[in-house]
Order: structure tokens, then sequence, then C-alpha cells
């Protein structure tokens, strides 16, 4: 066969293949066009974690916002504007909806985990890992650390994102931080029931077990000022004098302070 016939019947075939591909394009989006959601099915993918939001509060959200799903055509569902929707409720940390091509609306949600309660006169809400704090959903109860009293920051009760005072943010990382070093402590994980806030940020711990309370201070330094807890009660509680302190300051360098 000629060269140049060879290229000819090469690109007629390229052609033909593409030709094909357009109508079957158009074919799919007229289907497509035609085709209506037939039902919605919520996936919580750390579902096994707990139950901080439930399909049924998805669902709720969607048809609060977006309205009803079923029976409506698929090309009029916009999938960005579900995942907009769900992103901006507090309990959900992301979301991803797509459908299928049997008209089944997918929407997947990864829910926020909080790790500790902060409650004070003024307000309650959780926090995360991150730090970013969100309100308390009363339908849902977690064993997670709580901490009382007054906090560093002021922010409206319904509040939700990073806490945008500098100073503040910095405390609720260091509480995060703090909070997560007690937690994987095997001393300490269950030794310590009370956290407690001044308005200044200096926290005071309360043990299980003794009557001393102690002044931890700024969360920082942790290990620092718990060597120095340990060696209260190695060098100073064990002694008949140590029975009469009620406070045990750590939060200096250097230093313990019993009164």
């Amino acid at each position: 066969m000629k060269p140049a016939l060879k290229y000819t019947l090469y690109a007629a075939g390229a052609l033909a293949c593409i030709a094909l591909l357009v109508i079957l394009n158009r074919e799919n989006t007229r289907r497509r066009s035609m085709l209506t959601c037939q039902d919605l099915k919520i996936t919580i993918v750390d579902s096994a974690m707990g139950s901080f939001v439930t399909a049924a509060d998805v669902k709720e959200y969607i048809i609060a916002e977006a309205g009803p799903w079923k029976g409506r055509r698929v090309d009029s569902i916009k999938l960005w504007q579900l995942e907009e929707i769900l992103k901006g409720k507090a309990a959900i940390l992301g979301t991803e909806a797509y459908m299928s091509s049997d008209g089944i609306l997918h929407v997947e949600v990864t829910q926020r985990k909080p790790v500790a309660r902060f409650h004070s006169p003024t307000s309650s809400f959780y926090a995360d890992a991150d730090g970013f704090i969100f309100p308390i959903r009363k339908k849902y109860s977690a064993r997670i650390p709580i901490v009382d009293g007054v906090f560093p920051f002021s922010e409206d009760r319904e509040f939700k994102g990073e806490i945008t005072d500098k100073k503040g943010r910095a405390w609720m990382n260091g509480m995060i931080g703090l909070l997560d070093y007690i937690e994987n402590s095997k001393t300490w994980k269950d030794a310590i029931v009370q956290i407690t806030s001044d308005a200044d940020g200096s926290l005071t711990l309360v043990p299980s077990e003794g009557e001393e309370k102690f002044i931890f201070g700024y969360p920082e330094r942790w290990k620092e000022k718990f060597r120095k807890i340990e060696q209260y009660y190695e060098y100073i509680a064990s002694r008949e004098e140590g029975k009469k302190y009620k406070t045990v300051n750590v939060r200096y360098k250097g230093q313990i302070i019993c009164r």
C-alpha cells in the first residue's frame, strides 16, 4: 500500500472515531438531561468514631438549604453547592457529592472530631485537634476532657472557626497540646480529673487523689511542669509536713512553691 493512501486511511479512521465519540457524548448528555434523581445515599465516612453528625442531620441540611432532591433532573442539581452548604456546618470537616449513572445522589461526609469541651459561665463549645472551635451539640456526648473557668478570649456563643484574637489562639493551641500530652500519658491520663482556667489563661489542675491543687500556669512546658509534680509527690508529699499543703505552684522555672 502506498504511504499516501495508508496515511489517508489512518486519518479517515481517526476522524470516524472522533465523530463516534462526539455522537456518543451527545447521546449521553441527552440521556443525562432526562435522568432524574432517584434517591439520596449519605455516608458518614468516619462513623466508627461516633455519631457527631448523622445521616439524618445531613439530609435535613440539604432539604433546608437546597430543597428536595427526589424527582429533580440530575443536571439541575449543583453538586458543588451541596458541598458548600455542608462545609458551612460546624460539625462537618469535609464532604464530597457525586451522582451515579443510576440517578443516585451520593454524599460522603467527614465529621469534625472534638478533642475537648470548654465550659465557662457564659458559653460552652468544643474544640478539635486544630484548635477549631464550634458550638455544643446537645444530642451528642463523648468522653472527652472538660476545661472550665474563664478563658483568655471572647467569642460569640455561636462562633465557629479559629479564635480571632492572636493571644487567645496561642492559648488554645497550647491547651490542645497539653490535653494531647495528658491523654497519651500512662501516668496522668486518669490522674487529672479537673482543669480550670483563670481569665489570664493560667491553669489549675486537680488530681484524682489527695487534697492538693496544682497551679500549672500557662499551657506550656508541660514535661517540665509534670516532672516537678512528680518530684513533689516523691520528695515532699511523702513526708509528714507534706500533708499540710493545699496548693502546689509549678508554673515558675526551677521552683516548686507549696502552701
